[in-house]
């Protein structure tokens, strides 16, 4: 098989015999086994006695789809082919992009036996539980319903659906939304930006946080270092790819070659954010017992006494901790009944009207205390981090009963 647009200075043209594909391991953190492979195409060049990397290849737009079908379709069966003759009960990762799958498929009544994939599982026999397909990111000229209907027809058969590079692309969410992948696939570029900037972190945590409540399976790929691994296992990923465990290879691997490595680092990461919870509890326990005497003493004020609002925090402001920043009452239904009371940058107390009559009923801390203080009678609790982008810092926001007239004093502590 010749081959006319592989531009001949980076690609020799070759016979198909040529085209063998690669196998990179992905492995499990919740077994430290390998889970399955990437089916990646290399080229063999006999004259250097090495393997080029297709990728450039494939997503060369000014490359005949013909041809990308021609070489793409070689060297999956190949893999396939390489499965069963492994008798490894193992998973493989096929990537489909979904420009050329529309191109080859445009016109047709679709149905399972029509796809080139589900042809080469009936030929070989192999568990469909077995494959998972990446609908990898690039531009999508074609419509959506029809991406769509392919997909649900993947699944059907029974195939695990992979959204890959999510966060490297405008249109993930939108895909996500329409998919509903089983495994989400992180970019390499917004795991390593994570490392040295909050703002990717908070985006790769909103990513986590989404992954779980679609019930889809973190794999981050592109994983090289250590650190990059304990990103990984922060945000909660099940599957982890790349060259800390292995580059991609012609032959699977023994499934536990990485458990000791992965188990040793795991072990050291539990330990490590079990010490960190704990002075996290200590920190906040510390502020909760501080401020439970103070609104102890408000308390009394506001049994005993018919003292404005504003003068109960007047009054008090000098007893809270350095840590606390910001301080107001708001009552049972949410409303703020007392003005704001903030610090500034020499640490003196700030008093701001404009704030009074806010209402936080809608608000997610505040709807939590309140259930959680009329079912468990509970007087305290503790937010999630949040981010203030005009003071650039973390704060999170405690809440306390006070009285059945003040039902929170919300306290924000950095």
């Amino acid at each position: 098989m010749q081959l006319n647009n592989l531009h001949s200075d980076k690609y020799n043209l070759v016979g198909e015999e040529n085209y063998v594909p690669h196998f990179q391991p992905i492995v499990s953190t919740l077994n430290q086994k390998i889970y399955g492979y990437e089916v990646l195409g290399r080229l063999y060049q006999p004259e250097t006695n090495d393997f080029k990397s297709l990728g450039a290849y494939f997503h060369n737009s000014q490359i005949n789809v013909s041809e990308k079908v021609q070489i793409d379709r070689v060297i999956r069966e190949k893999a396939i082919k390489y499965l069963k003759s492994a008798g490894t009960n193992t998973r493989l990762f096929f990537n489909l992009m979904p420009n050329i799958l529309s191109t080859v498929h445009q016109e047709e009544l679709l149905s399972p036996g029509r796809f080139h994939l589900i042809q080469l599982i009936e030929k070989y026999g192999i568990n469909e539980k077995n494959i998972v397909i990446e609908i990898t990111e690039d531009e999508f000229n074609g419509k959506i319903e029809r991406l769509l209907t392919m997909v649900e027809i993947f699944r059907n058969y029974g195939l695990k659906i992979a959204i890959d590079d999510v966060g490297a692309g405008l249109s993930n969410l939108e895909r996500i939304g329409y998919i509903h992948p089983d495994i989400i696939k992180i970019d390499i570029k917004i795991m390593r930006e994570s490392l040295s900037n909050k703002s990717f972190r908070h985006i790769l945590s909103a990513i986590a946080e989404m992954s779980l409540k679609l019930g889809s399976e973190l794999l981050f790929e592109g994983v090289e270092t250590e650190k990059e691994l304990t990103l990984a296992l922060s945000m909660g990923a099940t599957l982890i790819q790349g060259f800390f465990f292995s580059q991609a290879d012609k032959e699977f691997q023994n499934r536990a070659h990485y458990s000791t490595r992965l188990i040793e680092i795991m072990e050291k990461y539990s330990g490590m954010r079990f010490m960190e919870y704990l002075e996290d509890f200590h920190k906040k326990q510390k502020i909760l017992d501080e401020l439970s005497i103070i609104f102890s003493q408000i308390e009394n004020n506001i049994e005993t006494n018919n003292v404005e609002f504003n003068n109960l925090l007047l009054h008090n402001l000098d007893s809270f901790p350095n840590t606390i920043y910001k301080i107001l009452l708001v009552d049972i239904h949410g409303y703020q009944v007392t003005s704001s009371y903030e610090r500034n940058t020499l640490g003196d107390w700030v008093e701001n009207e404009s704030e009074k009559n806010n209402n936080y009923a809608w608000k997610l801390f505040f709807v939590d205390h309140k259930a959680n203080s009329f079912f468990f009678q509970k007087k305290w609790g503790v937010s999630k981090p949040n981010f203030d982008i005009a003071k650039q810092r973390e704060y999170v926001i405690f809440t306390f009963n006070i009285s059945d007239k003040v039902l929170v004093a919300m306290v924000e502590w950095n």
